[in-house]
């Protein structure tokens, strides 16, 4: 039976206005609806809840109350059905409920891994509490919870009712759809037929992986190898290092992975929903290791598991659709409203969108075991050590580049890692993740396309430029400066100049570090070293003095790729860490 919260408990947790804003930048335009071909209900479980029901329930004075529609789905979902598991928890929250599907008989969205157990999620909200568009988002917010604690997940199934007007969801990485919309009070057998109909599904209907597997050992995943004669297994630990906490999108997931017999976490596992279109991050790896490229991650093992177009099967979709500006969509409420159909409408997603020129973008769901794992380059021990690091990187970057022609394009603090190097020969810090590289001799997947992470973006990158190596030599600048000054905090402090490299729009942003890398502002950059790198100042100098040469009075930001100016450029960057290095070894001698 359904968990109805007692008066004593706290409210349902509510999602923050900057969390609504980053869940509609990441599904407006991957939306989809109605969809044709969506079948949850067969005639005989519709003919078997009418049985159910017969005059027992009414839906009426429910939906004029959150309270009330608490109530009322809890009574619901009581119902005795073979075959049937999990329980309907539901929650009052502002101006509506929540519900959900969970395995648990006690389901509290504040516990940390509570999330783990929802099967199914719902949204309510009264007719004139909130918008449609609102109400929708809180329901992606729920959405995004579940993927972020079930990252191996292939779809989500989600109820939206504002008012009486019922709308059944499925979210995946390619984006959110819908059925029809139909009013509850006018269909009553069908909306309760869905309440039912979620509990009888099979963890594969619902969207639920089995990808990773528990035994006494722990959670792990099989390597089901053709070359190797028997199945390997690689145990995981139980946190993610790495989690993009995104509902469309790559929604890549990480883990440190041992062998069985292992003491060490030698391995990491890499889940991601790449997009068909774009040339796999594994076969740059694989190109890497036949030029014998040195400091970048080796590839253990990969493989496609499935895609959004596959589990889409046998529905019928137009081109995306986005929201419309929140002015016309007040326009459509108040004609919806002069039919007498409430705020919400009779209609749904279709009256508060448009249809976009994009079409449906395929991902696939792939599986990548790289080593070594490494640490985080924010876990550096001392000074020395980051130096190595951040050079051995460069040194791994220009051998990507120039051994296998492949350009990295996503330099960044998180792209960097520093390993325990056993031999001199061995790299102390290695490259990694290769999802934005690219073939040199291909090109660009899109011209103008802006690659990277904002905050160590290249000026020219923000300025639409081509990406070259040098735009990628700038960003280990920005690594190096971000990481000296944040001393492994997750934001740069309040004051911090850094904190304007993220704000705005990319030419906003360009012009920003334009102004911040002039030999009269660098200074202001240099004054947030803290009293433990003020010996790091000259090193970073020169490299602003390298990449950033006067020419014509302005500061230059181009790109020259004559053989002899790129090995300049790259002597001139590890030779700056080397000469660092060098005096740090001095001071501490």
């Amino acid at each position: 039976m359904a968990e109805r919260p007692e008066a004593s408990d706290p409210p349902a947790p509510r999602v923050s206005n900057a969390a609504i804003e980053e869940i509609f930048d990441n599904i407006d335009g991957y939306i989809h609806g109605p969809v044709n071909g969506i079948v949850l209900c067969g005639d005989d479980v519709v003919q078997k809840t009418a049985g159910i029901i017969g005059d027992r329930y009414l839906l009426s004075s429910a939906v004029s109350s959150a309270d009330r529609f608490v109530q009322w789905v809890s009574s619901i979902s009581s119902e005795k059905l073979d075959g049937a598991r999990g329980s309907w928890h539901t929650e009052v929250a502002s101006g509506g409920a929540h519900l959900f599907l969970t395995l648990s008989k006690i389901f509290d969205p504040r516990r940390k891994n509570a999330w783990r157990d929802v099967l199914v999620i719902g949204h309510f909200c009264r007719d004139d509490s909130i918008n449609y568009q609102d109400g929708l988002l809180i329901l992606c917010g729920h959405a995004r919870k579940v993927f972020a604690s079930q990252p191996t997940r292939f779809f989500l199934h989600g109820l939206y009712v504002c008012g009486s007007m019922m709308e059944l969801w499925i979210f995946d990485r390619s984006g959110i759809y819908c059925c029809q919309a139909f009013d509850i009070q006018n269909e009553f057998v069908r909306f309760f037929s869905f309440v039912l109909r979620y509990r009888l599904m099979t963890d594969r209907d619902l969207g639920i992986s089995d990808i990773i597997k528990n035994d006494q050992a722990g959670s792990f995943i099989t390597l089901d190898d053709a070359a190797v004669s028997s199945m390997e297994k690689l145990y995981l630990e139980d946190q993610t290092i790495a989690l993009f906490e995104e509902l469309v999108g790559k929604g890549t997931t990480c883990y440190w992975a041992k062998m069985l017999d292992s003491d060490r976490w030698d391995y990491v596992i890499k889940f991601k929903w790449r997009l068909a279109s774009d040339r796999p991050e594994e076969e740059l790896l694989k190109l890497a290791k036949e030029k014998n490229v040195w400091g970048v991650v080796s590839l253990h093992y990969d493989k496609a598991i499935d895609s959004t177009a596959n589990l889409r099967q046998g529905l019928q979709f137009g081109p995306y659709r986005k929201f419309l500006t929140r002015q016309h969509q007040t326009e459509q409420s108040e004609v919806i409203e002069a039919q007498g159909q409430g705020p919400c409408g009779a209609k749904g997603i279709v009256k508060y969108t448009e249809e976009t020129d994009k079409a449906f973008e395929d991902r696939i769901f792939t599986c990548v075991v790289i080593f070594p794992a490494g640490r985080p380059l924010h876990t550096f021990k001392n000074r020395l050590e980051l130096l190595q690091v951040l050079r051995d990187a460069v040194k791994a970057h220009r051998s990507l580049f120039q051994e296998a022609k492949i350009l990295h394009q996503d330099v960044s603090a998180m792209n960097i890692i520093i390993t325990d190097a056993q031999r001199e020969t061995n790299p102390n810090g290695i490259l990694i993740d290769l999802d934005a590289a690219i073939n040199v001799a291909d090109g660009p997947r899109t011209p103008g396309e802006v690659t990277g992470t904002r905050p160590f973006m290249a000026i020219g990158i923000l300025r639409r430029r081509r990406h070259t190596y040098r735009h990628d030599l700038e960003s280990f600048l920005y690594v190096f400066l971000w990481t000296v000054i944040l001393k492994g905090a997750e934001d740069p402090p309040k004051t911090s100049k850094l904190r304007q490299w993220s704000r705005g729009n990319w030419y906003e942003s360009a012009m920003q570090k334009t102004n911040d890398m002039d030999k009269s502002n660098f200074g202001g950059i240099l004054t947030e070293f803290g009293p433990d790198f003020q010996s790091l100042k000259p090193l970073a100098e020169t490299l602003r003095q390298i990449l950033f040469p006067v020419q014509d009075g302005e500061l230059w930001t181009g790109t020259n790729s004559s053989p002899a100016v790129v090995n300049k450029l790259y002597d001139g960057i590890i030779g700056g860490f080397e000469e660092a290095i060098f005096r740090e070894k001095v001071s501490i001698a």
